[in-house]
């Protein structure tokens, strides 16, 4: 098993995320009263790839982390038919990780993808390893084995956003964040239970909490990313 990475900005506290999907939010007054990261979805920023790199590297200068993913439409990606090929994602990620306090890329393909990884950590840059299922919350005993596979693949976070169907995911993912890890550890939920299950997956030290800025979600059962913020800093006991 991977030795856990010590890093300067690797949270051990809940951070609020919020996510950038619409180059109409570029432009955006970002301000750490609304959160800690800006994440940046570039499946959807392709065309406006130099006002990306303009923003990142405004904010390195400022007291708010950043964080980018570039992912396919089965990861929840925006590509739609101009889908980007592993290589692009790659490319993106390698183009532009010197600049992002995070890097994020799904699990499943984390290996292939294993170059733009190693890349992102020698530019200094803390890489998590997602994990998505869109329609349901698989057993306790799963979530287990994708953090683990994440800890061996030598990410320095495991993300897992799941589907909640009934109370019962709920119990399930709360209980694998009450559980010793070797490696951080951030869970969401989508769906109707969403909103009330995000909020307590930070109480129970989920590092990585998303939500959006503007008027549209990009995922299901998001909270407005400066409520969560002010929930999180207000309920949280980090």
């Amino acid at each position: 098993m991977s030795v856990r990475r010590s890093h300067p900005s690797l949270p051990t506290s809940p951070k609020t995320v919020a996510s950038v999907a619409s180059a109409a939010l570029l432009d955006y007054p970002f301000s750490a009263a609304e959160s800690d990261i800006i994440e940046f979805r570039l499946d959807g920023l392709v065309p406006q790839l130099s006002k990306v790199k303009e923003v990142l590297l405004k904010l390195k200068n400022s007291p708010l982390q950043t964080l980018i993913t570039a992912r396919c439409n089965n990861e929840g990606g925006a590509g739609g038919d101009n889908e980007l090929t592993i290589e692009q994602r790659s490319q993106l990620i390698k183009g532009l990780a010197p600049l992002a306090t995070f890097v994020d890329i799904e699990l499943a393909n984390y290996e292939i993808m294993g170059e733009a990884a190693e890349y992102a950590q020698s530019m200094n840059s803390l890489v998590i390893a997602s994990f998505h299922d869109f329609k349901r919350t698989p057993d306790a005993d799963v979530l287990r084995d994708k953090i683990n596979q994440a800890t061996d693949s030598g990410a320095d976070i495991a993300k897992i956003a799941v589907y909640h169907n009934c109370v019962e995911d709920i119990f399930s993912c709360a209980k694998v964040l009450q559980e010793s890890q070797s490696i951080a550890v951030s869970i969401m939920g989508m769906g109707p239970l969403a909103p009330t299950s995000r909020l307590l997956y930070a109480q129970l030290g989920s590092v990585l909490n998303y939500g959006y800025l503007g008027d549209k979600p990009t995922a299901p059962g998001q909270w407005p990313s400066r409520l969560l913020h002010e929930a999180i800093s207000k309920t949280t006991p980090f």
